[in-house]
């Protein structure tokens, strides 16, 4: 079955989104503590999620990669702004998500 491939990348997508919108809730909870181990260990998590999602959509037509060059410019700052991450991110994850829940139900119809 030709559309069993793209439904299991399609899958993987929806999963890496919602590891990455877990990462981002991490932020936001050792920003408020002040927790350096964690903000770090959310920040590397972004930075590798980011990168896994881009390498999926890279092979899905129709799908938009997300603003990876912006992304690592603000990861890699000294004091890195969670409210800048959540501007790059938050639409275009929900956009990425409506879009691959749509192709999984189309393909799954065909």
């Amino acid at each position: 079955m030709p559309n069993s491939n793209e439904i299991a990348k399609l899958n993987q997508l929806l999963s890496d989104i919602k590891v990455l919108v877990g990462s981002l809730s991490i932020l936001d909870k050792a920003t408020l503590n002040k927790d350096l181990v964690s903000l770090g260990t959310a920040f590397d998590a972004i930075n590798f999620r980011v990168r896994e999602i881009n390498k999926t959509v890279s092979g899905l037509p129709k799908f938009m990669a997300l603003p990876i060059d912006l992304l690592i410019v603000e990861v890699s700052k000294p004091n890195p702004d969670a409210k800048v991450l959540h501007a790059l991110l938050d639409d275009q994850l929900e956009s990425l998500r409506k879009i691959a829940l749509s192709e999984i139900l189309t393909l799954s119809i065909e």
